[in-house]
């Protein structure tokens, strides 16, 4: 087999291509020129000119990522070489893909695995497939594996199961906090692959520095325009007018079309990305999220165990406005004699999670979905599948501002059982103004903790779903949740009561302010009173010595 050296500096940055419609990037419009046992160096990283990539090009083309389907560490990927001789990840990675020397530090030391640069624009998009990406359209996916230094030596077993991050360029450094929140809360210790996904190609800036972060192998994947675009049904001159109405002036992202777009792709695409049909289990990931304890256990591994297929932190009610119909809508296609009798009965569902009164009208409960685990095979399934399409030709993606959230909780609460959904008590996530904090003292010092209990969003907010999940499910609690829910309901009480005499305070000033206006009136309207009658006798005195002096004038006249 043949081995070829090549740097970067053989290629012409000025030629990555700027836009995709499939999976890929830092691929190249041309083919590279290979030189042939020559090193060359690299203007691209500066810190360490004399670092070169020997790349085994042969074997690098023929590889499939395919999961082993055996259960244990299934996210170890195969390379087939050409004699037929198959080794794993770990151990193909000496070969394939080596740094000479091994660099200090690891931002230099990130490696582009794709040598064949191929063009992505000319690249399929494969017809689902459950073993794994096509071979036909590997080539065009851009990823990334870590220098060895950065790894941990004493590694946990592994899901088939990865990191998933829909992100922009410009969300770069609040992705990289995500990163590493993650990575040093729990990845570090099991190098889980991240995929990020974008509508637009990423950045070389953003495919460095992110995989120099991660521990395990970074892949990047630009979304197919078909995913991110308006259906041919939808009238996107009428979707301007309704999102830019008064109806949506004062609404969260009610103005957004990438926002549309957005939930759109995540409630009906996400898992269709041909880099997810290489993993059972995603965990979604934001920008700017924050996780104030270690995570002890592998969620993934929870999950698995249990026979869980959904895994969330957090719950709350929906803004109203966004999702007029969607109840209705939803209810349309449950209710439909082809559909109804293959759902789990009203006894094991979790309807009367997201609804008081048998189905009539939703609760506004949903899972927020920025912080998800769950088993792809449930959004492909083809009761799913069926419910977002019916939801897609309704328009109300558009129409509306229907959030992948509460798209992602109807269709669990009808289509799963409640004994498959597991709410994560003791992982601490934070996003924006929503937190949860484990409420077990004990527990929390073993996690090196920095969040603050009394601030759970589950006992500190009424827009919380959670406790109405555990009492509907009957989960047990965690071991200190009585005392906090004690405590934080005192403080409310607390709250409330001091909110109350203020607000008396407020009124009997309000009262007193109205009384001494009303004072001030009554005296002004008497001096006005009295200034208009002191002034009318004024006037007449003037007029009568005035009529005197006529008088007297004519006498005077007279003689």
């Amino acid at each position: 087999m043949k081995s070829i050296k090549h740097s970067l500096s053989e290629l012409n940055i000025n030629d990555y291509l700027t836009s995709s419609n499939v999976t890929g990037r830092m691929s190249f419009k041309t083919e590279p020129q290979l030189i042939e046992e020559n090193t060359v160096e690299d203007p691209i990283i500066d810190a360490a000119p004399n670092i070169v990539q020997t790349i085994n090009v042969e074997a690098a083309e023929e590889r499939p990522l395919v999961p082993s389907g055996d259960g244990s560490d299934t996210q170890g990927q195969s390379i087939t070489s050409s004699d037929g001789d198959s080794t794993s990840q770990a151990q193909s990675s000496n070969s394939e893909v080596q740094q000479e020397p091994e660099p200090v530090d690891p931002f230099v030391g990130s490696v582009l695995d794709n040598p064949s640069f191929t063009n992505p624009n000319e690249a399929p998009i494969p017809d689902p497939n459950p073993n794994g990406l096509t071979a036909n359209y590997r080539q065009y996916e851009q990823f990334r594996t870590v220098s060895n230094h950065h790894l941990s030596k004493n590694l946990n077993p592994r899901q088939n199961a990865t990191l998933v991050a829909l992100v922009r360029n410009e969300e770069l450094f609040d992705m990289l906090s995500s990163i590493q929140q993650l990575e040093t809360r729990f990845n570090k210790d099991y190098q889980y692959d991240w995929v990020f996904l974008n509508d637009v190609p990423f950045s070389d800036e953003f495919i460095e520095t992110t995989s120099a972060m991660v521990s395990g192998t970074a892949r990047y994947g630009v979304i197919p325009k078909d995913h991110w675009s308006y259906p041919e049904y939808i009238d996107p001159v009428k979707a301007k007018q309704i999102r830019e109405s008064r109806n949506f002036a004062n609404v969260a992202y009610g103005s957004s079309e990438s926002y549309r777009f957005m939930c759109r792709f995540n409630s009906m695409y996400f898992y269709k990305h041909p880099i997810l049909y290489d993993y059972d289990y995603y965990w979604r990931v934001e920008p700017s999220i924050y996780y104030s304890c270690d995570i002890m256990e592998d969620p993934f591994k929870v999950l698995i165990d249990n026979n869980k297929e959904y895994g969330f932190t957090l719950s709350m009610t929906e803004f109203p406005k966004t999702i007029a119909t969607l109840w209705q809508t939803s209810l349309e296609y449950f209710q439909n004699e082809n559909v109804i009798d293959k759902l789990p009965s009203n006894d094991e569902n979790l309807l009367g999670y997201i609804s008081d009164d048998n189905g009539l009208n939703y609760n506004l409960c949903h899972f927020w979905s920025n912080f998800e685990i769950a088993k792809l095979d449930f959004y492909r399934s083809e009761l799913y599948e069926n419910y977002v399409d019916y939801l897609d030709k309704a328009g109300g993606f558009f129409y509306e501002r229907w959030g992948d959230a509460p798209v992602h909780t109807i269709a669990v609460a009808f289509l799963m059982n409640r004994d498959k959904v597991h709410l994560f008590q003791d992982i601490a996530y934070k996003h924006t103004v929503a937190g949860s904090c484990p409420l077990d003292d004990s527990f929390r010092k073993k996690a090196k903790c920095i969040c603050d209990p009394s601030n759970d969003w589950m006992l500190s907010s009424g827009s919380s779903c959670n406790l109405k999940f555990l009492e509907f499910t009957n989960s047990e609690k965690m071991i200190d949740f009585n005392k906090y829910h004690t405590a934080i309901t005192k403080k409310n009480e607390q709250v409330q009561q001091s909110r109350a005499k203020q607000l008396d305070e407020k009124r009997a000033m309000a009262r007193l302010r109205t009384e001494e206006r009303k004072q001030r009136a009554e005296e002004r309207r008497k001096k006005k009173i009295e200034s208009k009658n002191n002034g009318s006798a004024a006037a007449a005195r003037e007029r009568k010595k005035e009529v005197q002096a006529q008088r007297a004038r004519h006498r005077e006249g007279s003689t």
